[in-house]
């Protein structure tokens, strides 16, 4: 062999030599680098876990409920999982279990999922036995092979039994929400008055003497065509109408499984119609004239110094729903504004709602504070306390006013509309309409409605405060034609 030859073989050798070496040192070191990863991985196992052990079932090592009760982790092997008892040690008592719970291991499209059948127990009191929890494992087995989620169809079967709950119950719960709740125009606003939550209950009361042993389910609708037509047959046509109003809430807030059955609605085609009548109101102005000089004059043996009689003059100036005047509080007023605000929680519409004192109310309020003013509700009589719902139409059936067919406390309101918006100056309107339908708090027509919440309650409130102080003006004239009533340029917005 040549000199060349022979010392290109070497540097082969060597260079073979070198290689093989480094193949060998590499693979020590990914084996040491896995046994690292490995015990790095265990440890994490173990913290996840609670600090569990595992005891793999065997032959020799069969899992039976005595080893169950006693055994810290125990796992038995299926054809179609893991069924395992994860025991969650106490740490306030070494060697004791805080809680046992029979889980199994499955995957459900690709993922890695948990299903907790519940505690390990006597099978009784919610817990499993061995052989329950074996049971639910099957069970498990079943859906899976039907392509069903085991933990998805028992979060199913929980809002089923809840739904199977007795109607009475709903009722019950969606009671206690009313109570604590009041939502206006989308908004919880206040705590419902005490008065209007006894009116709710007492209805409630009815629905459950007739419904409150039967599931949703079972509530059919010629059972519920039979219980409006006995209100029918006693001409509670109202009441009727509320009561199924409130079952079909109660129905809706029953459905947890958003199936929409609900035998409360559509019911209008088998039932008398309810044709609402507005409440009484006097427009013509000879009626009116009557009707303002029999509240305005005095009555020397009234009780606690009239108070009935100022608070239904007060009504008429202002012109507010009759409830709001009955529960005034002096804490709402406003002396050096002029004002009197009447707060969302009261509002049918859900918003504060201004109202311009004219120089007769204030006059009616002065008089008032020397009677009342230590109190907090301003109309009151006996005691610190707001007049009742029926206190202002039976101060005008007194005095001879047929509250159902002629005019009542509410009436004020329909008078003072008709005649403002139906009031000319020289063959021009004399008030804007959203003036008018803003002072009554009538929030329906989408102009006043933008209004009041670009502007709040104090929108257009110049105007509005004209516009009172010439209706108080008109009511004197009414009382004293002598009287003039001037209305200031710029009455209108």
């Amino acid at each position: 062999m040549s000199k060349a030859n022979s010392k290109g073989v070497t540097q082969n050798v060597t260079h073979w030599m070198i290689t093989r070496r480094g193949e060998q040192q590499c693979r020590r070191h990914l084996t040491a680098l896995r046994s690292s990863l490995s015990r790095i991985g265990c440890a994490t196992r173990a913290r996840s876990h609670s600090k569990a052990t595992m005891e793999t079932a065997s032959p020799s090592n069969k899992l039976t409920d005595t080893r169950a009760s006693a055994t810290n982790r125990l796992r038995e092997a299926t054809a179609g999982g893991w069924l395992y008892l994860f025991v969650t040690p106490d740490v306030s008592r070494p060697g004791n279990a805080a809680s046992k719970l029979w889980r199994i291991d499955y995957r459900f499209h690709g993922r890695q999922k948990t299903y907790s059948i519940g505690p390990y127990g006597n099978g009784k009191d919610g817990t499993f036995s061995l052989a329950d929890a074996r049971r639910e494992r099957d069970r498990a087995k079943d859906l899976l092979k039907d392509g069903k989620d085991p933990s998805i169809e028992k979060q199913l079967d929980k809002h089923r039994q809840a739904a199977a709950r007795p109607f009475g119950q709903w009722a019950d719960e969606w009671l206690a929400k009313k109570k604590v709740e009041k939502v206006k125009r989308g908004r919880i606003v206040a705590v419902r008055d005490p008065k209007t939550i006894e009116v709710i209950e007492l209805r409630v009361g009815y629905i459950k003497n007739r419904f409150g042993k039967l599931c949703r389910q079972d509530i059919k609708r010629p059972d519920v065509l039979a219980f409006k037509r006995s209100s029918e047959a006693e001409g509670k046509l109202e009441t009727r109408d509320r009561v199924r109003s409130i079952c079909e809430q109660i129905c809706d807030y029953a459905d947890v499984e958003g199936d929409g059955y609900n035998p409360f609605r559509n019911l209008n085609g088998q039932m008398i119609a309810n044709i609402s009548t507005p409440r009484p109101g006097i427009t013509e102005p000879r009626d009116v004239t009557r009707v303002f000089k029999l509240i305005s004059a005095p009555r020397t043996r009234a009780r606690f110094s009239d108070v009935v009689g100022l608070a239904l003059r007060f009504d008429a100036l202002t012109i507010p729903r009759p409830g709001m005047v009955n529960e005034m509080e002096w804490s709402e007023v406003d002396w050096d504004a002029k004002r009197w605000t009447i707060p969302a929680t009261k509002m049918k519409t859900g918003w504060d709602h201004a109202v311009p004192l004219s120089r007769q109310a204030l006059a009616i309020l002065r008089s008032l504070q020397k009677l009342t003013g230590h109190r907090r509700y301003a109309f009151s009589c006996s005691k610190d306390a707001p007049l009742s719902n029926n206190t202002l139409n039976k101060r005008l059936r007194l005095l001879g006013i047929d509250t159902k067919t002629d005019h009542c406390a509410h009436g004020f309101r329909t008078t003072f509309s008709t005649l403002s918006h139906h009031e000319e100056i020289k063959d021009a309107k004399a008030w804007d309409g959203d003036v008018v339908e803003l002072q009554l708090a009538h929030l329906d027509n989408s102009t006043v409605e933008e209004l009041y919440k670009k502007h709040g309650p104090l929108a257009l409130i110049g105007s509005r405060t004209k516009l009172m102080q010439h209706w108080a003006d008109r009511i004197d004239h009414w009382l004293d034609p002598k009287k003039v009533m001037p209305i200031k340029r710029g009455a209108q917005a």
